[in-house]
């Protein structure tokens, strides 16, 4: 069966994926919200920033209304060239900075960052249905899993080059580097977007006006993304806790706390290669399924780590980040996957858009909720010694199990049993060595 490198259209979206990743990993990631806080951004000013992007994917819905007019790929190249002016302006107040002073950086960087993430949110809702139209479905599994490799490989070696760049250049001049190059990569990416064949758009409902209940009631679509809130609810005190269990119970440096992320994606480089052949093989609702349990017994080590019932030791930290990793890979793969099989073809973009619009809540709103729980409670000493980041933690490693019991009511005709699938799974290593021999040793 060809695999996506085998076909010029899917190589041409593979490699903007990671063109466009060495633009988004510096105004979406670290050297953003380092810029502000080298200019003594207040922390509700860092969580304004770190907002934007999930808040304004809630545009989605009205950019899909223009799609039928302007098509997929003129709305993305549009969109992204427009955007990347943003960060060309990000780059220069970068370099002004001493002589603009510490407000005006602040004040325009949120400004670029705000006309950044809105271009963004209107636009991207051509993405997913576009890619949708020219994956077949047959090799969806493989695509989403070498796209996902590509960014996170991609990821890593950006951050650590931004590191690079800020130890040989601290302050501003860095900063400005940073953000020339994110320019120019984005300016890149939209350059990437025109080479990848376009796709008709699906035909619009008829007049009155998009059928918002009516798609609501599409039961493949209508339990995704119930499943999608559900697990958003759960998985995003993951992305809160771990620094105040780190800094606040176990007085980590931030040095320190800044390799802890890298240990996650190089589990999750790992395991996309299993994880995509999977997919395909088996179908999306097993992979769900274990992803689930791999994620509640995450953050079931965390709440263990928190409370002092497991120790602080890189095995343990080891344990942790690769469990974070296999489940980041699994569920992102089979969840987009069985997204993709869920949407029928009429108002493809509109089922997209309305999936980005649930993202963005839990995304944008659950984070808040789970840090003022954390908040409220903190100081909150329970028997055994548990404390309020162990609270927290194990209840979202049971919002982790209530997802994996509801894996079987998500819809696929064609999915195999979860035994299967871990069957298929506990053998994928050995097939892939196997393939790696072939190629080596050809004929063997």
């Amino acid at each position: 069966m060809p695999g996506p490198w085998s076909q010029p259209a899917l190589r041409r979206a593979l490699f903007f994926e990671a063109i466009n990743a060495c633009s988004w990993t510096a105004v979406l990631g670290a050297p953003c919200i380092l810029l502000l806080k080298a200019q003594g951004a207040s922390a509700t000013v860092l969580g304004v920033a770190l907002a934007l992007m999930p808040l304004t994917q809630a545009l989605q819905p009205l950019g899909a209304r223009w799609l039928p007019r302007w098509g997929y790929r003129r709305t993305m190249t549009a969109g992204w060239r427009t955007r990347t002016y943003a960060v060309a302006a990000i780059a220069l107040i970068a370099a002004g900075a001493p002589w603009l002073g510490a407000a005006w950086v602040v004040g325009l960087t949120l400004a670029a960052l705000l006309v950044f993430t809105v271009i963004r949110g209107f636009t991207s809702c051509a993405w997913l249905p576009w890619i949708t139209a020219l994956v077949p479905s047959e090799v969806r599994g493989r695509y989403l899993a070498w796209a996902s490799l590509v960014v996170q490989a991609l990821t890593v070696l950006c951050g650590l080059g931004y590191a690079a760049v800020l130890a040989v250049l601290p302050g501003h001049l860095g900063f400005a580097v940073i953000f020339a190059w994110a320019t120019a990569m984005g300016f890149a990416a939209a350059h990437a977007l025109e080479r990848i064949p376009d796709a008709a758009v699906e035909p619009e409902p008829p007049a009155g006006g998009v059928p918002w209940r009516a798609m609501l009631a599409h039961p493949p679509f209508a339990r995704v993304l119930a499943f999608v809130l559900l697990t958003n609810l759960a998985l995003a005190a993951l992305g809160v806790l771990w620094v105040p269990t780190l800094r606040d119970v176990h007085q980590q440096s931030d040095s320190a706390l800044a390799l802890i992320p890298i240990w996650a994606a190089l589990a999750q480089i790992a395991a996309l290669p299993l994880i995509g052949p999977l997919v395909d093989r088996t179908g999306s609702k097993p992979v769900l399924a274990i992803a689930m349990l791999v994620w509640a017994a995450h953050a079931g080590l965390w709440s263990a780590l928190a409370a002092g019932w497991l120790p602080l030791a890189w095995w343990s930290l080891a344990l942790i980040q690769g469990t974070a990793g296999f489940a980041a890979a699994a569920h992102g793969v089979a969840g987009q996957s069985l997204l993709m099989a869920s949407v029928p073809g009429q108002g493809r973009s509109h089922f997209f858009a309305l999936h980005s619009l649930a993202l963005a809540a839990g995304s944008g709103i659950a984070p808040v909720l789970w840090g003022l729980a954390l908040d409220v409670t903190h100081g909150w000493q329970g028997p055994g010694g548990l404390n309020a980041h162990a609270l927290w933690y194990a209840i979202s490693a049971g919002l982790c199990g209530i997802g994996w019991a509801l894996t079987p009511w998500l819809i696929e005709p064609h999915a195999r049993s979860v035994a299967e699938t871990m069957r298929a799974l506990w053998s994928a290593p050995r097939r892939a060595l196997a393939r790696l021999g072939d190629w080596i040793v050809p004929g063997r």
